[in-house]
Protein backbone atom coordinates (compact mmCIF):
# COMPACT_ATOMS: atom_id res chain seq x y z
CA UNK A 1 0.00 0.00 0.00
CA UNK A 2 1.32 3.66 -1.04
CA UNK A 3 0.04 6.23 0.89
CA UNK A 4 0.74 9.59 -1.05
CA UNK A 5 0.42 12.33 1.11
CA UNK A 6 0.06 15.94 -1.12
CA UNK A 7 -2.20 13.97 -3.75
CA UNK A 8 -4.80 16.85 -4.08
CA UNK A 9 -1.61 19.05 -5.60
CA UNK A 10 -0.26 19.27 -9.03
CA UNK A 11 2.94 17.02 -8.77
CA UNK A 12 1.16 14.72 -6.12
CA UNK A 13 -1.33 14.14 -7.97
CA UNK A 14 0.49 13.07 -11.07
CA UNK A 15 2.31 10.49 -9.06
CA UNK A 16 -0.26 9.10 -7.71
CA UNK A 17 -2.28 8.75 -11.12
CA UNK A 18 1.14 7.09 -12.05
CA UNK A 19 0.87 4.46 -8.76
CA UNK A 20 -3.05 3.34 -9.70
CA UNK A 21 -2.20 3.11 -13.78
CA UNK A 22 0.54 0.54 -12.40
CA UNK A 23 -2.09 -1.07 -10.61
CA UNK A 24 -0.82 0.05 -7.25
CA UNK A 25 -3.09 -0.08 -4.17
CA UNK A 26 -2.88 3.64 -3.36
CA UNK A 27 -4.35 6.13 -0.26
CA UNK A 28 -4.69 9.41 -0.16
CA UNK A 29 -5.01 11.54 2.43
CA UNK A 30 -7.42 14.42 2.02
CA UNK A 31 -8.43 17.48 4.89
CA UNK A 32 -10.74 20.19 5.24
CA UNK A 33 -10.40 23.28 2.53
CA UNK A 34 -8.08 25.47 2.23
CA UNK A 35 -7.34 28.67 0.01
CA UNK A 36 -4.89 27.78 -2.12
CA UNK A 37 -3.46 30.63 -4.40
CA UNK A 38 -4.80 31.67 -7.77
CA UNK A 39 -2.04 30.07 -9.77
CA UNK A 40 -1.65 26.43 -7.55
CA UNK A 41 -2.98 23.73 -10.45
CA UNK A 42 -4.70 21.14 -8.14
CA UNK A 43 -5.93 17.42 -9.03
CA UNK A 44 -9.99 16.80 -7.71
CA UNK A 45 -9.75 14.41 -5.37
CA UNK A 46 -12.96 12.54 -7.13
CA UNK A 47 -11.08 12.15 -10.18
CA UNK A 48 -8.18 10.13 -7.99
CA UNK A 49 -11.43 7.83 -6.58
CA UNK A 50 -12.75 7.48 -10.04
CA UNK A 51 -9.34 5.76 -10.47
CA UNK A 52 -9.26 3.45 -7.39
CA UNK A 53 -7.66 5.29 -4.71
CA UNK A 54 -9.09 5.22 -0.85
CA UNK A 55 -9.38 7.92 0.93
CA UNK A 56 -8.99 8.78 4.23
CA UNK A 57 -9.02 11.75 6.21
CA UNK A 58 -5.31 13.29 7.82
CA UNK A 59 -3.95 16.48 8.40
CA UNK A 60 0.03 17.22 8.91
CA UNK A 61 -0.72 19.54 11.75
CA UNK A 62 -2.94 17.44 13.81
CA UNK A 63 -0.41 13.93 14.53
CA UNK A 64 -3.14 12.08 15.83
CA UNK A 65 -5.10 12.08 12.53
CA UNK A 66 -2.11 10.08 10.96
CA UNK A 67 -2.27 7.11 12.51
CA UNK A 68 -5.63 5.42 10.94
CA UNK A 69 -3.94 7.33 7.13
CA UNK A 70 -0.67 5.20 7.86
CA UNK A 71 -2.18 1.75 9.34
CA UNK A 72 -1.34 -0.74 6.60
CA UNK A 73 1.30 1.59 4.49
CA UNK A 74 4.69 0.12 2.79
CA UNK A 75 5.46 2.98 1.26
CA UNK A 76 4.92 6.91 1.81
CA UNK A 77 5.63 9.89 -0.86
CA UNK A 78 5.17 13.21 0.12
CA UNK A 79 4.91 16.39 -1.79
CA UNK A 80 3.26 18.42 0.79
CA UNK A 81 4.00 21.88 0.81
CA UNK A 82 2.57 25.02 2.34
CA UNK A 83 4.42 27.07 -0.22
CA UNK A 84 1.02 27.85 -2.35
CA UNK A 85 -1.36 27.76 0.26
CA UNK A 86 -2.93 30.13 2.46
CA UNK A 87 -2.76 30.65 6.35
CA UNK A 88 -2.37 28.34 8.36
CA UNK A 89 -0.88 26.10 6.17
CA UNK A 90 2.93 28.03 5.77
CA UNK A 91 5.72 26.54 4.76
CA UNK A 92 7.05 26.44 8.72
CA UNK A 93 3.66 24.81 9.19
CA UNK A 94 3.50 21.93 6.51
CA UNK A 95 6.69 21.41 5.24
CA UNK A 96 8.94 21.86 8.29
CA UNK A 97 6.78 20.49 11.49
CA UNK A 98 3.86 18.47 9.31
CA UNK A 99 6.62 16.56 7.12
CA UNK A 100 8.12 15.86 10.96
CA UNK A 101 4.59 14.73 11.73
CA UNK A 102 4.14 12.62 9.23
CA UNK A 103 8.06 11.00 9.45
CA UNK A 104 7.15 10.51 13.24
CA UNK A 105 4.22 8.47 12.64
CA UNK A 106 5.55 6.78 9.50
CA UNK A 107 8.29 4.91 12.12
CA UNK A 108 5.89 4.30 14.68
CA UNK A 109 3.90 2.51 12.00
CA UNK A 110 6.72 0.62 10.66
CA UNK A 111 6.52 2.07 7.04
CA UNK A 112 9.42 0.56 5.50
CA UNK A 113 10.13 3.33 2.70
CA UNK A 114 9.85 7.25 2.70
CA UNK A 115 9.70 9.24 0.06
CA UNK A 116 10.12 12.97 0.39
CA UNK A 117 9.86 15.27 -2.03
CA UNK A 118 12.03 18.02 -0.79
CA UNK A 119 13.91 21.07 -2.82
CA UNK A 120 17.24 22.00 -4.71
CA UNK A 121 19.37 24.28 -1.76
CA UNK A 122 16.69 22.94 1.55
CA UNK A 123 18.53 23.18 4.18
CA UNK A 124 17.92 23.70 8.00
CA UNK A 125 20.47 25.93 8.59
CA UNK A 126 19.24 28.28 5.43
CA UNK A 127 18.24 31.46 5.71
CA UNK A 128 14.30 32.27 7.33
CA UNK A 129 11.81 30.79 5.12
CA UNK A 130 10.71 28.16 2.17
CA UNK A 131 14.76 26.57 2.10
CA UNK A 132 14.46 25.96 6.24
CA UNK A 133 11.57 24.70 6.17
CA UNK A 134 12.04 22.41 3.90
CA UNK A 135 15.31 21.37 4.90
CA UNK A 136 13.87 20.66 8.55
CA UNK A 137 11.63 18.44 7.27
CA UNK A 138 14.12 16.29 5.36
CA UNK A 139 16.18 16.73 8.41
CA UNK A 140 13.11 14.90 10.30
CA UNK A 141 13.04 12.06 7.69
CA UNK A 142 16.08 11.26 7.93
CA UNK A 143 16.23 11.27 11.68
CA UNK A 144 12.95 9.31 11.97
CA UNK A 145 14.74 6.08 11.17
CA UNK A 146 12.49 4.80 8.49
CA UNK A 147 14.53 4.02 5.43
CA UNK A 148 14.23 6.91 2.97
CA UNK A 149 14.51 8.26 -0.49
CA UNK A 150 14.80 12.40 -0.47
CA UNK A 151 14.74 13.67 -3.98
CA UNK A 152 16.07 17.70 -4.37
CA UNK A 153 14.61 19.23 -7.42
CA UNK A 154 15.10 22.04 -9.11
CA UNK A 155 13.27 25.10 -9.11
CA UNK A 156 10.24 23.84 -11.15
CA UNK A 157 9.73 25.54 -14.48
CA UNK A 158 6.24 25.71 -14.42
CA UNK A 159 6.31 27.49 -11.05
CA UNK A 160 9.71 29.88 -11.21
CA UNK A 161 9.77 30.21 -15.09
CA UNK A 162 6.19 29.68 -16.53
CA UNK A 163 4.55 31.99 -13.28
CA UNK A 164 7.06 34.36 -12.25
CA UNK A 165 7.98 35.47 -15.76
CA UNK A 166 5.53 33.68 -18.46
CA UNK A 167 2.76 35.87 -16.76
CA UNK A 168 4.43 39.09 -16.70
CA UNK A 169 5.51 38.21 -20.61
CA UNK A 170 2.25 37.70 -21.56
CA UNK A 171 0.69 41.26 -19.77
CA UNK A 172 3.33 43.19 -21.67
CA UNK A 173 6.91 43.78 -22.88
CA UNK A 174 8.38 44.51 -19.67
CA UNK A 175 9.49 41.60 -16.70
CA UNK A 176 10.78 42.74 -13.66
CA UNK A 177 13.16 40.88 -11.68
CA UNK A 178 13.81 41.14 -8.10
CA UNK A 179 17.20 42.97 -6.78
CA UNK A 180 19.59 41.92 -10.34
CA UNK A 181 18.40 38.60 -11.21
CA UNK A 182 21.77 37.21 -12.09
CA UNK A 183 21.67 34.56 -9.54
CA UNK A 184 21.48 31.08 -11.57
CA UNK A 185 19.40 28.52 -10.49
CA UNK A 186 19.03 25.29 -11.97
CA UNK A 187 15.59 23.84 -13.29
CA UNK A 188 13.27 20.74 -14.05
CA UNK A 189 9.79 19.95 -15.32
CA UNK A 190 7.52 19.20 -12.36
CA UNK A 191 6.42 16.02 -15.13
CA UNK A 192 9.80 14.78 -15.25
CA UNK A 193 10.22 14.92 -11.62
CA UNK A 194 6.64 12.94 -11.33
CA UNK A 195 7.99 9.94 -13.52
CA UNK A 196 11.23 9.60 -11.63
CA UNK A 197 9.60 9.82 -8.03
CA UNK A 198 7.57 7.37 -9.39
CA UNK A 199 10.14 4.94 -10.20
CA UNK A 200 11.82 5.82 -6.87
CA UNK A 201 8.66 4.33 -4.87
CA UNK A 202 8.78 0.96 -6.51
CA UNK A 203 12.30 0.66 -6.47
CA UNK A 204 12.78 -2.03 -3.78
CA UNK A 205 16.76 -1.56 -4.79
CA UNK A 206 16.89 1.78 -3.37
CA UNK A 207 19.51 2.30 -0.57
CA UNK A 208 18.23 3.04 2.98
CA UNK A 209 19.09 6.57 3.26
CA UNK A 210 19.67 8.35 -0.61
CA UNK A 211 19.83 11.96 -1.02
CA UNK A 212 19.36 12.50 -4.86
CA UNK A 213 19.02 15.88 -6.87
CA UNK A 214 16.99 16.07 -10.31
CA UNK A 215 17.88 19.20 -12.77
CA UNK A 216 18.06 19.49 -16.55
CA UNK A 217 18.98 22.88 -17.03
CA UNK A 218 20.84 26.13 -14.97
CA UNK A 219 20.31 29.58 -16.14
CA UNK A 220 19.98 33.19 -14.69
CA UNK A 221 16.18 35.24 -14.97
CA UNK A 222 17.99 37.81 -17.44
CA UNK A 223 18.77 34.78 -19.73
CA UNK A 224 15.06 33.07 -19.64
CA UNK A 225 13.40 36.30 -20.15
CA UNK A 226 15.54 36.57 -23.53
CA UNK A 227 14.89 33.22 -24.39
CA UNK A 228 10.67 33.52 -24.01
CA UNK A 229 10.82 36.64 -25.30
CA UNK A 230 12.02 34.30 -28.85
CA UNK A 231 9.60 31.64 -27.72
CA UNK A 232 6.53 34.88 -27.91
CA UNK A 233 7.82 36.31 -30.79
CA UNK A 234 8.92 39.30 -29.00
CA UNK A 235 11.62 41.58 -27.56
CA UNK A 236 10.82 41.84 -23.82
CA UNK A 237 12.75 44.55 -21.60
CA UNK A 238 14.02 43.66 -18.02
CA UNK A 239 13.20 45.92 -15.33
CA UNK A 240 14.75 45.16 -12.00
CA UNK A 241 13.28 46.33 -8.60
CA UNK A 242 15.08 46.37 -5.20
CA UNK A 243 14.03 43.79 -2.57
CA UNK A 244 10.80 44.93 -0.49
CA UNK A 245 9.37 46.57 -4.03
CA UNK A 246 6.50 46.51 -5.38
CA UNK A 247 6.30 44.74 -9.11
CA UNK A 248 4.44 47.37 -10.86
CA UNK A 249 4.13 44.82 -14.68
CA UNK A 250 0.67 43.16 -12.71
CA UNK A 251 -2.60 43.52 -10.86
CA UNK A 252 -1.86 44.07 -7.26
CA UNK A 253 -3.11 41.02 -6.04
CA UNK A 254 -1.11 38.63 -8.80
CA UNK A 255 1.94 41.21 -8.30
CA UNK A 256 2.04 40.45 -4.33
CA UNK A 257 2.33 36.67 -5.28
CA UNK A 258 4.65 37.13 -7.84
CA UNK A 259 6.91 39.91 -6.28
CA UNK A 260 6.89 37.76 -3.16
CA UNK A 261 8.21 34.39 -5.04
CA UNK A 262 10.73 36.70 -6.74
CA UNK A 263 12.12 38.06 -3.22
CA UNK A 264 12.33 34.34 -1.84
CA UNK A 265 14.80 33.42 -5.52
CA UNK A 266 16.75 36.86 -4.26
CA UNK A 267 17.57 35.78 -1.15
CA UNK A 268 18.32 32.23 -1.26
CA UNK A 269 21.70 30.38 -1.93
CA UNK A 270 22.95 30.08 -5.91
CA UNK A 271 22.01 26.50 -6.75
CA UNK A 272 23.68 25.93 -10.00
CA UNK A 273 24.02 21.99 -10.06
CA UNK A 274 22.62 20.14 -12.99
CA UNK A 275 21.65 16.60 -11.89
CA UNK A 276 20.38 13.92 -14.86
CA UNK A 277 21.52 11.07 -12.71
CA UNK A 278 17.68 9.55 -11.48
CA UNK A 279 16.63 10.50 -15.49
CA UNK A 280 19.00 7.81 -16.56
CA UNK A 281 18.84 5.31 -14.25
CA UNK A 282 14.81 5.16 -15.30
CA UNK A 283 15.14 6.32 -18.37
CA UNK A 284 13.30 9.60 -18.32
CA UNK A 285 14.37 12.54 -21.01
CA UNK A 286 14.85 15.51 -19.27
CA UNK A 287 12.77 18.44 -20.82
CA UNK A 288 14.94 21.48 -21.41
CA UNK A 289 13.99 25.49 -20.68
CA UNK A 290 13.61 26.42 -24.14
CA UNK A 291 11.02 23.15 -25.28
CA UNK A 292 8.91 24.33 -21.86
CA UNK A 293 9.00 28.28 -22.93
CA UNK A 294 7.86 26.84 -26.52
CA UNK A 295 4.95 24.75 -25.18
CA UNK A 296 3.91 27.44 -23.17
CA UNK A 297 3.82 29.84 -25.70
CA UNK A 298 1.98 27.78 -27.78
CA UNK A 299 -2.22 28.74 -28.06
CA UNK A 300 -4.13 26.60 -25.84
CA UNK A 301 -7.31 24.67 -27.42
CA UNK A 302 -10.38 26.00 -25.90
Amino acid sequence: MYLVVGATGSLGGQIAKKLLAAGERVRVVERDANPVREQNPHTDPRELAAAGAEAVRGDLREPASLEAALRGVDVVVSTASGTKRAPPDTTAAVDAEGTANLARAAARAGVRRFVLVSAAGADPNAPEGLFRDKGMGAQAVADSGVPYVIVRPGRFMRDWVGFLIGTQAQMGDVVELVGDGTKPSSFVHEPDVAEIVFHIARDDSRAAGEEVEVSAETATYPDIVQRMGRALGKELKVRNVPVGGRLTTLPESLGGIVGHLLTVHAMAPAYVNVDRTEAERYGVRLTGLDPFMSQMARPQPA
